[in-house]
């Protein structure tokens, strides 16, 4: 399956959570470079499951207190097994890019 260009969600061991774009991706390195990335430090779902998942598909909680970093104009995360890349929808993606700390 190619991500390429894909809108995502990255949940890493180490590196923690970021929401972007892939310009590449590594599965034998477990290596995903991103653009246009945030780090998602503290966010809240619509739902009350408080799932990476539910944040892809739904987006943001409106008015939910979120903490996000500032945009990047890219960000490589390198995980050991385990990384996770969750396809964001774009309504998802523009919640996080209006969102204001």
């Amino acid at each position: 399956m190619n991500m390429v260009g894909k809108k995502v969600i990255v949940r890493a061991q180490v590196a923690g959570v970021h929401a972007g774009v892939i310009e590449s991706f590594d599965p034998a390195t477990q290596t995903v470079t991103l653009t246009g990335a945030y780090r998602l430090w503290r966010v809240y779902t619509r739902d009350k499951s408080g799932s990476i998942s539910d944040v892809a598909a739904n987006g943001l909680k409106p008015k939910g207190g979120h903490s996000i970093g500032a945009r990047l104009k890219s960000v490589t995360v390198v995980n050991p097994a385990g990384l996770e890349l969750a396809e964001m929808t774009d309504e998802a993606y523009v919640s996080i890019e209006k969102w204001e700390n």
